[in-house]
């Protein structure tokens, strides 16, 4: 019997329309048309901007703002009303301007927040009946197996007060339906409430209480069976714990070999073309602004090359005060943008200085991992000793050698950024590439040579 429950479900309010009374003698008049509704003008220069992102990168910000607790809905990849509610309501918490666009620091800033709630659940994928899925893996690290699937539970002797259940399930179609496995999971009974239902084509969702715990259940329809998971947790762990449920069923994908069961195609009206991305503003000057009192000689460092179209990764500390650096040969490259506070910087160069970009890493660095440094003419290698840098930095991982450069994985893709110090720590993958990709940059489709893709700057300060 699940024991979990999700409290919150959406209310739809409808408005009224007046109907105006006529005269039995004469005809009514046509009614006026309704004035068109004001343009939100903040909210379209909001919705040009990400649809210029591209969906994949819109929809990261989307899953780390379901970590920090400002979105309740599924990431989409689109900007609505309520993605784009969210991110003001963060920006405003970081106390910055309401504008619902994200600048490079505060989408770093918005990746560090969600990371702090991954790591307090220890959030990790898993591949089970069929499904992959995250699961708080920290909270539920007692295993059992049940006839349908893997039933994972907080240890009983857990003494901070944590009580977390998972359940992922793969129920085939002939021993109960879709629909008739919908209409079990919604049917209430005493002590179990239903807070929330939703029966789609391909889709299933039922939240709600169930002896005073708290529940959310999430199947998906294949050909031969349903697939999912049944999350149950104390409502003592509310309201932070509430974002793990819709986190998992965000990350929730059919695994190698599973597909979902054929749904006729949806009928779409042809949509307005979308308005170009706004002109952005000019900016005043470098950048990156030269610190008071910093140096104005020269400074040579490492760039790497990290997308097809020129974007170099590099060290916000060597472009300071300039507007364009220098490649080998004299060619210039654009300062594009900047971060100060995690030292990480984009220059554009046109054309690019090289056929290699790096691929970007997706998962997360282990403690041990084998990576290396893209310093000098060839890769340092070194191994992560911990996961968090110096003073407990969670922004950073620690390495056995430290020097300037890129950080690679094993198989040579872009995992972080060393220290440009030399000291041995990195700023974490995940900073990078959400600056990165905030400053409109994407991924290659696949990488190149990592020994390639590594160029000198020379940054030149204006006085």
């Amino acid at each position: 019997m699940l024991r979990r429950a999700m409290i919150g479900a959406w209310v739809l309010a409808a408005s009224a329309v007046p109907i105006g009374s006529a005269s039995a003698q004469t005809k009514p008049a046509p009614a006026a048309p309704a004035p068109a509704a004001p343009l939100d003008a903040a909210f379209e220069a909001a919705k040009a901007a990400a649809a210029a992102m591209g969906a994949e990168d819109f929809a990261s910000i989307q899953q780390d703002l379901i970590w920090t607790g400002d979105l309740n809905s599924l990431p989409s990849g689109e900007m609505g009303k309520r993605s784009y509610e969210a991110i003001r309501a963060f920006q405003k918490r970081i106390k910055a301007k309401e504008t619902g666009i994200f600048t490079p620091p505060q989408r770093i800033t918005l990746a560090q927040h969600a990371a702090k709630f991954t790591a307090r659940y220890g959030f990790t994928t898993i591949t089970e009946r069929g499904i992959t899925l995250g699961y708080p893996a920290k909270l539920t690290t007692e295993r059992t197996e049940g006839k349908n699937g893997p039933h994972f539970a907080t240890p009983k002797n857990d003494t901070k007060g944590n009580d977390v259940t998972l359940d992922i399930l793969a129920i085939p179609a002939e021993k109960e339906s879709f629909e008739a496995l919908f209409t079990r999971l919604k049917t209430e009974r005493p002590g179990r409430k239903v807070t929330y239902s939703l029966l789609r084509p391909d889709f299933l969702v039922v939240a709600g209480s169930n002896d005073g715990k708290s529940f959310y259940l999430r199947f998906v329809k294949t050909d031969t069976d349903s697939r999912g998971f049944a999350l149950g947790w104390d409502p003592a762990l509310s309201p932070g714990f509430d974002r793990v449920s819709i986190a998992m069923a965000s990350s929730m994908k059919l695994a190698d070999g599973g597909k979902p069961a054929a749904v006729a195609p949806p009928i779409f009206k042809p949509a307005d073309k979308p308005a170009p991305p706004p002109e952005p503003p000019k900016p005043i000057g470098p950048p990156v602004p030269l610190p008071s009192g910093a140096s104005t000689a020269a400074k040579t460092g490492p760039g790497t090359l990290v997308s097809p179209n020129g974007d170099i990764l590099t060290y916000a500390g060597l472009v300071a005060g300039c507007e364009t650096v220098t490649l080998p040969g004299g060619a210039p490259a654009k300062v594009v943008a900047g971060d100060l506070g995690n030292d990480v910087a984009l220059v554009r160069a046109n054309p690019p200085p090289g056929p290699a970009p790096l691929a970007w890493r997706q998962p997360a660095l282990a403690q041990g991992d084998a990576v290396a440094l893209l310093s000098g003419s060839a890769p340092v290698a070194t191994t992560i000793t911990a996961l968090v840098g110096s003073n407990d930095d969670s922004r950073r991982v620690s390495l056995a050698t430290g020097a300037p450069g890129s950080l690679i994985d094993k198989d040579g893709a872009l995992a972080g950024l060393a220290a440009a110090n030399g000291d041995p720590t990195a700023l974490k993958g995940l900073f990078v590439t959400a600056f990165l990709r905030a400053s409109g940059v994407t991924p290659p489709e696949r990488g190149g040579d990592p020994s390639k893709a590594t160029v000198t700057l020379t940054c030149t300060p204006k006085p």
